[in-house]
């Protein structure tokens, strides 16, 4: 029983120290999402746009993201003031906005429908927040201004010149500094025995230093003479283009920081919260200069082709580079591509009878930033087609007994209706249609003729508008019945 009880109380203990051993307290996992991406911002009149990408994944941690609401900061900055550090720029104070977020669907589980009206972004999406540029806003908060650098601390670490060397006269040498023992100087305490010196190697109990092979003298051929340092010498610093270490003071100058902009500038920053508050890294910081964009551009002309929808307008000269973007209705997203330095814009595509409204807003680049007018007036057409389809081609007829086959290639418009056969008797008959509708079919055969009568025969196209646009006709052809 005693060794029964004994065993027991080892295998416990053992047991405590190879798999019941408790380690210190792990840190709580703080999973958070990543920071908004791919963060721009512009101006269109008076209202600021800032565009970014909502985060879809966590910093740490597995999917889905943690992601509730994204917050939006600003503040306006003086010009030529320093930007403010994130610990002063990310408060309360200057957050302007809150985004909700759609929540992410739950793993194993069919995603939630889409309840009408929602118009919350989902995580992944591009979305825009639009900021109104009132007086308030447009008043500088940020106004330290950086401090002044002396002119004589241009070159990073060089010293005043005294009036006299600037002057060109010898400097005054540097005072020397005072004896040991002299008035108000403590005297310097003299060592007590003089520290023993060291054997020399080969001396009795003294193993001999074996000696390197003999190294060429420094001044020799081929080796650089080596100089002497002494304690507290600086070593010389390899001189810098455009700077000498009259100006440096021996030590290499800083990259100069770039000038502040001399101009207001409204800073925009996001990022991404948890339900419990926690926040995210923030975006990159874009910054939008308050600066009057230009003036709206006059009402363009706006007429259509069979294709196309061509705008124009006359382009005032400026001495500022303008371009122009060109909006499609209430759209907030310009149809081209690329700001249009002219003026005239082609927008491919057009559907007759159906009205299309467009207005310009000019465009100036600041600091690789967008600022647009206001919009111009409102153009609207409805286009009509007037553009008959090409006159048929490759017509050919071969006579027959009691008929007359006509044939010809295929016309390749979209709006195409149809083909009519049109015949009359040669030569100098007019000209009537066989066919009171148009056919589809790209061949005829005429039973109407009469044997020994010289017919002459023309085929014309006809597409599908109201009225309906014809063609003009094809090659008149003329054969002889059999």
């Amino acid at each position: 029983m005693r060794i029964r009880r004994r065993l027991l109380v080892l295998a416990v203990a053992a047991c405590a120290a190879a798999c019941g051993r408790k380690g210190p307290p792990l840190a709580p996992l703080h999973i958070v999402p990543v920071a908004p991406a791919n963060i721009t911002i512009g101006r269109i009149g008076n209202d600021a746009h800032l565009r970014f990408n909502v985060p879809s994944t966590n910093v740490n941690g597995p999917a889905p993201v943690a992601l509730d609401r994204i917050e939006v900061f600003a503040a306006t900055v003086a010009p030529g003031a320093v930007r403010p550090p994130n610990r002063d720029f990310l408060t309360s104070k200057y957050r302007v906005a809150t985004i909700a977020i759609k929540p992410p669907p739950v793993e194993g589980e069919a995603p939630p429908e889409s309840t009408p009206g929602d118009k919350r972004p989902s995580p992944g999406d591009r979305t825009a927040f639009v900021e109104e540029l009132t007086a308030e806003r447009l008043a500088p908060v940020f106004t330290t201004l950086p401090p002044k650098v002396p002119p004589a601390a241009a070159g990073a670490g060089a010293a005043s010149p005294t009036p006299a060397a600037a002057a060109g006269e010898p400097a005054t040498p540097p005072a020397q500094p005072a004896a040991p023992g002299a008035a108000g100087v403590v005297p310097v305490p003299e060592p007590a025995t003089p520290p023993a010196q060291p054997a020399a190697p080969g001396a009795a109990g003294v193993a001999p230093v074996p000696q390197p092979a003999e190294a060429a003298a420094p001044g020799a051929a081929g080796v650089p003479p080596v100089e002497t340092v002494l304690p507290g010498q600086l070593l010389p610093v390899p001189e810098v283009p455009g700077t000498s270490p009259a100006t440096t003071g021996g030590i290499a100058p800083a990259p100069p920081l770039p000038p502040l902009p001399t101009y207001p500038a409204r800073i925009y920053a996001v990022r991404g919260v948890t339900k419990s508050g926690r926040p995210g890294p923030p975006s990159t910081r874009v910054e939008l200069p308050l600066i009057e964009p230009p003036a709206p551009p006059p009402t363009p002309a706006a007429t259509a082709t069979e294709t196309a929808i061509v705008l124009t307008w006359s382009s005032p000269a400026s001495e500022t580079t303008i371009a122009y973007n060109i909006y499609k209705g209430d759209g907030v997203e310009p149809i081209n591509p690329a700001p249009v330095p002219g003026g005239k814009f082609e927008r491919a595509g057009v559907t007759f009878g159906t009205e299309e409204c467009f207005t310009l807003r000019a465009v100036k680049r600041v600091a690789n930033v967008s600022l647009e007018s206001t919009p111009s007036e409102r153009v609207c057409l409805t286009p009509r087609d007037t553009f008959p389809p090409a006159a048929p081609k490759g017509f050919s007829i071969v006579a027959g007994n009691g008929t007359m086959n006509l044939g010809w290639d295929a016309n390749t418009e979209p709006d195409l209706a149809g083909y009519l056969v049109l015949r009359g008797e040669a030569p100098g008959d007019t000209l009537q249609p066989l066919t009171p509708a148009p056919i589809t079919a790209t061949s005829y055969e005429d039973k109407t003729v009469k044997p020994g009568v010289r017919y002459a025969y023309v085929i014309i196209a006809v597409d599908n508008a109201t009225p309906p646009n014809r063609s003009a006709p094809s090659t008149r052809l003329e054969e002889t019945a059999r």
